[in-house]
């Protein structure tokens, strides 16, 4: 664990749109989309997909605490793992949700429509821990203790967030589910500037991208990691991770695409379940 002072972090799902289990993708994982940072006593989770289990139970080993989830958005792979998180079932928690509203419904009724019969046995009001709900926009700063979270709207259908986390004189930048421009998008290079690490949605190749291999996918809400590469170069950022892998990319192919990207950005990386980084 990291010291005062220090951001701990720690990757618990790091693949896109499904969980993909198997021998394949043993060393990256096969969790969705999930990153625990302690910043001091404060926890922040990004993302509740299926890698949100695993961080529940071990959170549960801990002494009761206050836990603060920021989401991205609310397409499945991003929320799935939140009935599985045990702590909302342990009365001596307290988790906070963080998102913004889509179209007419607050946050708790998005949370409240996961939760029905007949998706799950469970509705959000029988759940144990104190549950509380903080709306926000692309343009608000959330400030908790020594931590400053920014904020930026990414290019994805429905919406996006992207969450720039400072704590002691470092910067963890999370910038999944997003779609690159023809230029570099002026909203994520201001969060990305001189970030000690960014993680970037790494889902396709250009090949794939382009339609070069399988169908195009311009409109999909996702990006390459060359693109990400550019705003990496641009922004100054320290280390670059390739995040939110293709459901077909498996582990030989994402050792491919690691070892190209360090070729053009030294210090890139592809992120994988049980990374861990101390800033």
């Amino acid at each position: 664990m990291a010291r005062a002072n220090k951001m701990y972090i720690r990757f618990w799902g790091v693949r896109g749109s499904i969980a993909t289990p198997g021998k394949e993708t043993v060393r990256y994982g096969g969790d969705t989309s999930c990153i625990e940072i302690r910043c001091g006593k404060e926890i922040f989770i990004l993302d509740a997909g299926s890698g949100i289990r695993k961080l529940g139970n071990k959170i549960l080993k801990e002494k009761p605490q206050h836990i603060n989830i920021l989401f991205s958005h609310f397409h499945w792979d991003h929320i799935q793992g939140f009935p599985f998180f045990a702590p909302v079932f342990n009365k001596k928690y307290s988790i906070t949700l963080i998102g913004e509203r889509k179209m007419n419904f607050t946050l708790e009724q998005l949370f409240t429509a996961q939760l029905m019969f007949p998706y799950f046995p469970l509705s959000l009001a029988e759940l144990d821990a104190k549950i509380n709900f903080q709306e926000i926009t692309a343009k608000d700063r959330i400030i908790k203790n020594n931590v400053t979270i920014k904020l930026a709207r990414l290019n994805h259908p429905g919406g996006c967030i992207g969450y720039r986390i400072e704590y002691g004189g470092k910067s963890f930048v999370y910038a999944t589910d997003t779609e690159h421009f023809s230029f570099i998008d002026k909203a994520l290079l201001k969060l990305s500037l001189n970030a000690d690490v960014l993680v970037y949605d790494s889902n396709y190749t250009d090949d794939e991208y382009s339609g070069k291999i399988g169908s195009p996918k311009t409109g999909w809400g996702h990006s390459t990691w060359t693109n990400g590469i550019k705003v990496a170069k641009a922004a100054k950022v320290k280390k670059f991770l390739l995040f939110h892998h293709d459901p077909s990319h498996d582990d030989k192919f994402m050792d491919k695409l690691e070892k190209q990207a360090q070729k053009k950005f030294k210090e890139s990386y592809a992120a994988y379940e049980g990374m861990e980084i101390i800033l």
